[in-house]
């Protein structure tokens, strides 16, 4: 039973983030040069994770769904219950539902800025990856949006952000499979020696990121 309600409350703690994430408006300019194509970025907001990926990087079948983002630089991906992810103002049922398995989304947000400027470079984590890497990584992006019989991306509504959508994904969440471990696992599908074993918090992922990002880090995150 106390294992059981652990998983409900962290479950409950990485929804709040989807809550109480990201505020931040974009930066009015953007103190990076052009985008590095060898970086991909973790984003933390409260306990909600996601990736954001250069749009000139992203390789394979992911490209007829970055494509549509006119303008964008980066494009970040975000997973999480389709319940809770996608209310106008979820409360403590939507909450409590989404600590149950069931389906879920994937938030897709276009940037015309870096990660940093926009939600704050304490808030972001540069990991170098390699070129297969990110090819890699795209077919894990690719491979957790659903399609339909056509093989197109399903589109489930417009997300919060500007010219953000919400598509329907693969996967099911869960208490023990929530959307800190989903960006776990879209880290170690790059290469990257990340384990999703255990991984409910962010923290538990975000601790894991210091090796990785070395000298990317330099400049960046001030």
């Amino acid at each position: 039973m106390r294992l059981r309600w652990r998983g409900f409350a962290s479950a409950v703690l990485c929804l709040l983030g989807v809550l109480g994430g990201w505020v931040a408006a974009p930066a009015a300019s953007d103190p990076l040069s052009a985008a590095r194509d060898d970086l991909i970025y973790v984003i933390a907001g409260g306990w909600h994770t996601e990736i954001a990926v250069p749009k000139g990087a992203i390789a394979g079948r992911l490209t007829t769904l970055s494509a549509r983002f006119v303008g964008a630089r980066y494009v970040v991906f975000g997973w999480g219950a389709r319940g809770f992810y996608m209310a106008p103002n979820p409360g403590l049922a939507d909450l409590l539902r989404a600590a149950v398995p069931g389906p879920a989304v994937m938030l897709v947000i276009p940037l015309a800025v870096a990660p940093e400027a926009y939600f704050g470079a304490a808030n972001v984590w540069p990991i170098p990856v390699s070129p297969d890497g990110v090819t890699l990584l795209s077919r894990f992006l690719w491979d957790s949006v659903e399609k339909d019989r056509n093989g197109e991306p399903i589109r489930a509504g417009a997300g919060p952000y500007p010219q953000s959508i919400f598509y329907a994904a693969t996967g099911t969440y869960d208490a023990s499979d929530t959307c800190n471990t989903w960006t776990a696992d879209a880290l170690r599908a790059a290469g990257l020696p990340v384990t999703a074993a255990g991984v409910v918090f962010s923290g538990q992922l975000i601790d894991q990121l210091p090796p990785l990002i070395g000298a990317a880090a330099t400049g960046l995150r001030g």
